[in-house]
């Protein structure tokens, strides 16, 4: 079975990534990931809407906002993303 992810797929992927990764007390930043992961902010928008519409990531509002994990970390799979 030959599979390829999109390039939306994989900025899905590496967003979630890393908002697991560096969300701690506070909520991870559009604009950290664009920088870290090199996303360009126009692609990285699009893509966090769909994953809060998804419930894979819940959007904080605010100065201090940003977005965190929906679910625990372990139960967020592959598949949820994609």
């Amino acid at each position: 079975m030959n599979f390829r992810l999109t390039k939306r797929t994989m900025l899905a992927i590496e967003a979630v990534l890393d908002v697991a990764y560096y969300a701690g007390s506070q909520p991870v930043q559009a604009k950290e990931i664009t920088q870290r992961q090199k996303i360009p902010m126009r692609y990285l928008e699009h893509v966090m809407q769909i994953l809060v519409h998804k419930n894979i990531l819940r959007g904080v509002r605010g100065p201090k906002g940003g977005y965190v994990l929906a679910k625990e970390r372990r139960k967020i799979s592959l598949a949820d993303i994609i």
